[in-house]
């Protein structure tokens, strides 16, 4: 009883500390809308299982896990690493963008400087 009390409290205070750090982010314009989005529906799904911790045993339950505690973890652990995935997705894209604005603007000061000289 003791452990299943300690759950629902780390889970609320953690989506909530989680809720309040993202918010005070956005205010400050230093998290970008899709980041924000992520973040306050992973506290949220964490406030849910800690209000209702009824959906964590039922889904355990259902999917044949031995405790909550375990679907619970296995349910952080995947939002996370999705969000991995997808900030892998996007540092790629930006090094990709980077590199061709590197080209061209090396293309550029070449251009300039070849300017320069034919004067």
């Amino acid at each position: 009883m003791f452990d299943q009390m300690l759950l629902r409290v780390c889970l609320i205070v953690g989506s909530l500390i989680t809720a309040v750090y993202v918010l005070r982010r956005v205010r400050h314009a230093k998290i970008q809308i899709e980041d924000t989005i992520f973040w306050l529906l992973f506290s949220g799904v964490l406030l849910v299982l800690a209000i209702f911790p009824g959906i964590a045993y039922w889904a355990s339950r259902l999917l044949g896990f031995q405790s909550p505690i375990n679907f619970v973890y296995i349910v952080v652990i995947f939002l996370l690493l999705v969000k991995q995935f997808l900030l892998s997705i996007r540092i790629s894209q930006l090094d990709s963008r980077l590199r061709i604005l590197t080209e061209q603007v090396a293309l550029n000061q070449e251009k300039q400087e070849r300017e320069k000289m034919d004067l």
